[in-house]
């Protein structure tokens, strides 16, 4: 797959279909395989990129700490290496971080907000546990990281699916000491008093099932962004499943052409 160089990274990304930019950015150790299945239903109808932030994946950086501001302006020089002005932009998790921070700096890129299962300043026992088990991670072996998440992020219906055999096991593969470099941006960022200057129209989208991130988190985001509406998935965790918000999200996308 291709990489864009921004000055601090090189990106590894990937871009398909025609049609309007529509940018996804995935969220904490996360790396572009996780846009798989939304990407096959989208790319009919839009252009759609993804890559790995810094820290995960494919991409490469300096040593050391990064921002949430560094994050987001990568996506803006992976758009700048596409030639793209606008997009539609869909952050996920911590990726709804960098969408949020995205739409701050380079507003007049943005056609479309999407955030999924996200916030303004991530929850404090998200945080802990998920410290926690990066030094598992750290002890054990990247092996052990998978598990642990995905307890916190798949949602009930998984589970039960995987007891009768008819669900994999989610994500495997980890890089530890990105994620705790993703971890300590993630930490040091709020949009709290900073959201309510975002001006694209935005759609929040969250699951209801949420233990990572409490639904409530989502619904204070979208009373804080003016443009705002929310789309509750119900029996949905943390990580959720395209089909189950792919036609709200369609229609709100059609809607900003307007």
């Amino acid at each position: 797959m291709p990489f864009a160089e921004t000055g601090g990274a090189r990106l590894h990304y990937r871009s398909s279909g025609a049609g309007e930019p529509l940018l996804l950015i995935t969220g904490l150790g996360g790396d572009l395989g996780f846009w798989r299945t939304a990407t096959a239903l989208l790319e009919d109808e839009y252009n759609v990129i993804a890559f790995d932030n810094r820290g995960a994946g494919g991409t490469s950086c300096h040593e050391g700490a990064f921002s949430m501001a560094e994050l987001a302006d990568d996506a803006a020089a992976l758009l700048d290496h596409l030639k793209v002005d606008r997009a539609h932009v869909l952050g996920w998790s911590m990726g709804g971080n960098i969408a949020q921070e995205f739409a701050l700096r380079h507003p007049r890129r943005v056609m479309t907000l999407t955030l999924a299962s996200t916030y303004m300043r991530r929850p404090s026992r998200s945080s802990y546990a998920i410290a926690r088990i990066i030094e598992a991670g750290r002890a054990l072996g990247a092996e052990a990281v998978a598990p642990l998440m995905n307890a916190l992020c798949m949602s009930e219906e998984h589970f039960r699916r995987r007891e009768s055999g008819r669900n994999g096991n989610g994500r495997q593969a980890y890089d530890v000491e990105g994620m705790e470099r993703q971890l300590q941006a993630l930490d040091d960022y709020d949009a709290n008093g900073r959201a309510s200057s975002i001006g694209a129209p935005c759609l929040v989208i969250h699951g209801e099932d949420d233990i990572m991130v409490p639904v409530r988190f989502g619904e204070e985001l979208a009373d804080a962004i003016p443009r705002a509406e929310m789309l509750r998935v119900p029996g949905a965790g943390h990580i959720l499943r395209p089909e189950h918000y792919l036609d709200g999200l369609r229609s709100f996308l059609r809607q900003g052409r307007a």
